[in-house]
C-alpha cells in the first residue's frame, strides 16, 4: 500500500504543442482521481519550453478541455498558488540554478559536440543494432580547456554524468523495475541555447513544488530512470512513480487518428457527455467487475493507483458509445432536453424540441446526433414513389385525419397527440382498417418514411398547420396520380 502520512501532491503538466490527447487526458484523470481519494492537491504545470511549438491557444484549449472532464486543479497558470509560477517558460532561474549546482559538483559537464557530430553517432548506433548513447568524448576535457573554448564563444550543452550500476525504479504498478545505464547514457539537462531539457526541467519543478507522487504512461519508463538520478543528483525526495499501460488502436499500433477520433475536443464537438467520456477513461486499465457505469463521486472513493492494469489496452468505440447512451439515459428531462436544443437550428419552436428530446432519447448515442435525427422530422418529406400506392390507397382515412387534426390545438404535447391518435384508431376500427393500414400511411405522409420516432412524438413536433399542409400535399399527390412532394414546408 502507499504511504500518505505526507500530504499528497500529484501533477499534469501538457504540453501546449497541440490539443489534448484521449490517453493524455486518462493520465490527468488518474492523477486527479489519486489526489481527491487521498484529500491532497492537483496541480497544473505547463511545460512550455519547447518555444518554437508552444502555443497560447493549445493552452487555453487544453484548459477548457480538463475543465469540460471535470478535472479542476487546485494550483495552476490561471489559478496561481504558493508555488507559482506554473509555466515552466516562467520558472527558468530555477534551472539554472540547479544546473550550476550539478556542475560545481562534478555531476554535470560541458558538451561541446555540434549537432552534425550526435547525428553521426546516433546513426552509426542504429545501424550496428544498439541502443544510441553519447561516447563521453567532452567528458574528458580539462578545466582549462572547458574555458578557453566557452571565453571563445563556442556553444556548450550540459550534460549529466551517469554513475555506474543499474537504475532501479519502485514502480507503484509494476513493482520493481530496473533500467540499465547503457539504455540512459549521458544526457543533456540544458541545450546549447540555454533552454533547459524536459528531464532537468521536470525534475527541478517536481522537487520545488514538494510533487510527492507521479502517475504517467509506461512510454516514460527510460525518462523516469533519468529523473531518479537527477533526483539524488539535487538531493531531493524521489517522488513515487507510477506507471500506468498505454491505450492502444484496435490494430495494437498507439492510437492514432486512423483508429478514432483521439482529441477531448473532438468528443466535446460530437456531442459526447463529459461524464461518459471521464467512465471510459477510468475503465481503461482499470476493472470494476460488472459496475460500469460510473460517475465521478464513485471513482474517487474507488481510485487505487495499485489496481491499475500493466497491460496495453485497445481503444473500444462501440464501449464509449455504450457509456454515453447509458449517461444520457440517466439524465433528467429537463438537462436532457437542453443539451437536445442545443444541437438543433436554432428557432426551433420550443415544443418541438421537447417532444423530440423525449422522442430520441433512448436511441441517441451522442448529441451530435441530434439535428440529423430531428431534421427526419422537422424537414419537408418526400416519399419515394414506391409508397405513392399504399398513400393512394389510405386517402379516406388520411383525409379523416385530417379534419382530426384541424379541431385540435396549435400544438400538442405527446399524451394529447396519443389521444388524438387514439380516438383515429376507435374510427378506423369502425370502418374496418386495421391499425398497420391507419398509422403506416399517416406517417410517410408526415415523414416521407416508413420508420422513425413513434407517431405521438411526431404529431408533437409539428405545428398543427405543418401537419395540414404535408398531408394537403400528399393528398393532392394522390389525387394527381403523381409522386408527392412539400418542399418549402415549416414546422
Amino acid at each position: 500500500m502507499i504511504n500518505l502520512e505526507s500530504r499528497v501532491r500529484v501533477r499534469f503538466a501538457p504540453s501546449p504543442t497541440g490539443t489534448l490527447h484521449l490517453g493524455s487526458a486518462r493520465t490527468a484523470l488518474f492523477n486527479f482521481l489519486f489526489a481527491r481519494h487521498a484529500g491532497g492537491e492537483f496541480v497544473l504545470r505547463i511545460d512550455d519550453t519547447d518555444a518554437g511549438r508552444s502555443h497560447e491557444g493549445h493552452e487555453q484549449a487544453i484548459l477548457a478541455d480538463l475543465r469540460w472532464l471535470g478535472l479542476d486543479w487546485d494550483e495552476g497558470p490561471d489559478v496561481g498558488g504558493s508555488c507559482a509560477p506554473y509555466r515552466q517558460s516562467e520558472r527558468l532561474g530555477g534551472y539554472r540554478a540547479a544546473a550550476d549546482e550539478l556542475l560545481a559538483g562534478g555531476l554535470a559537464y560541458h558538451c561541446f559536440c555540434p549537432v552534425e557530430r550526435l547525428a553521426e553517432l546516433r546513426a552509426a548506433a542504429l545501424a550496428e543494432g544498439r541502443l544510441p548513447r553519447y561516447d563521453g568524448r567532452c567528458l574528458g576535457l580539462a578545466p582549462y580547456q572547458v574555458q578557453r573554448r566557452l571565453a571563445g564563444g563556442e556553444p556548450a550543452a550540459l550534460r549529466f554524468r551517469i554513475p555506474p550500476g543499474d537504475i532501479v525504479i519502485d514502480d507503484l504498478i509494476r513493482g520493481p523495475v530496473v533500467v540499465g545505464a547503457d539504455a540512459v547514457g549521458d544526457f543533456i539537462i540544458v541545450r546549447s541555447d540555454g533552454v533547459a531539457g524536459y528531464n532537468f526541467a521536470t525534475v527541478v519543478d517536481d522537487r520545488d513544488m514538494g510533487i510527492t507522487h507521479v502517475i504517467r504512461g509506461d512510454d516514460h519508463l527510460t525518462n523516469t530512470a533519468r529523473q531518479v538520478l537527477l533526483f539524488r543528483a539535487l538531493g531531493a525526495p524521489v517522488p513515487g512513480f507510477a506507471h500506468h499501460s498505454m491505450v492502444l488502436g484496435a490494430d495494437g499500433g498507439k492510437l492514432s487518428k486512423r483508429h478514432a477520433a483521439t482529441a477531448v475536443g473532438d468528443y466535446r464537438e460530437l456531442g459526447y457527455l463529459p461524464q461518459a467520456v471521464v467512465n471510459y477513461l477510468a475503465l481503461l486499465s482499470w476493472s470494476h467487475g460488472d459496475d460500469e457505469v460510473l460517475g465521478m463521486h464513485r471513482l474517487v472513493a474507488d481510485f487505487a493507483v495499485e489496481r491499475l492494469s500493466r497491460s496495453p489496452v485497445v481503444f473500444d468505440q462501440a464501449k464509449l458509445d455504450w457509456l454515453d447512451h447509458e449517461h444520457i439515459m440517466a439524465l433528467a428531462p429537463e438537462v436532457h432536453e437542453r443539451l437536445f436544443a442545443a444541437r438543433l437550428p436554432a428557432g426551433t419552436p420550443p415544443p418541438a424540441t421537447a417532444a423530440l428530446a423525449a422522442a430520441f432519447q433512448s436511441s441517441l448515442v451522442a448529441y451530435g446526433q441530434a439535428a440529423a435525427l430531428a431534421a427526419a422530422v422537422l424537414e419537408p418529406p418526400a416519399p419515394p414513389a414506391d409508397l405513392t400506392a399504399a398513400l393512394a390507397a389510405a386517402a379516406p382515412q388520411l383525409t379523416w385525419f385530417r379534419a382530426l387534426r384541424a379541431e385540435a390545438p396549435d400544438w400538442l404535447p405527446p399524451t394529447a397527440a396519443r389521444d388524438l391518435l387514439a380516438v383515429y384508431r376507435v374510427w378506423g376500427k369502425e370502418q374496418g382498417i386495421g391499425a398497420r393500414d391507419l398509422l403506416m400511411p399517416l406517417r410517410i405522409a408526415l415523414t416521407g418514411a416508413e420508420h422513425g420516432p413513434e407517431l405521438p412524438f411526431v404529431l408533437a413536433a409539428l405545428a398543427r398547420d405543418t401537419t395540414l399542409r404535408r398531408l394537403d400535399l400528399t393528398l393532392a399527390g394522390v389525387l394527381a396520380g403523381e409522386p408527392t412532394t412539400t418542399h418549402g414546408d415549416t414546422p
